[in-house]
């Protein structure tokens, strides 16, 4: 069984992100997406990979928030894959602005192998 974010826990990896990045405070579509998106992760068949490229990708597609999207999908990603014994194997952090940036453009699948080899398609 995996372990699952919940709203509070999002919230304050997107406040923190904020404090370290800049940006605004609050939503743009709002938290309950959140729980519509972890349904999708929790029906996702296969990998732990794939569950958390589900995640990295939805959370950044539905925008809750009015900034720090990117940022906090990333995040949330990678506390995700930690606690269910999983990591993201990419260090290098242009690299992972410069993916997370254009994650429209990449499928499920080639997210997915980018998180778990840390090479992008």
């Amino acid at each position: 069984m995996y372990w699952y974010p919940d709203r509070d826990f999002i919230i304050r990896i997107h406040d923190e992100m904020i404090r370290e990045f800049g940006g605004h405070h609050g939503f743009e579509r709002g938290i309950n997406l959140f729980d519509v998106v972890v349904k999708w992760v929790k029906e996702t068949r296969g990998s732990l990979y794939r569950k958390a490229a589900v995640f990295l990708k939805s959370l950044v597609n539905v925008r809750i928030f009015a900034d720090g999207n990117h940022r906090t999908a990333f995040e949330v990603t990678d506390v995700f894959l930690r606690m269910n014994g999983g990591q993201i194997k990419i260090t290098d952090e242009q690299k992972v602005i410069r993916f997370i940036k254009d994650i429209k453009n990449y499928s499920i699948e080639e997210i997915e192998a980018w998180l778990r080899h840390g090479e992008a398609p």
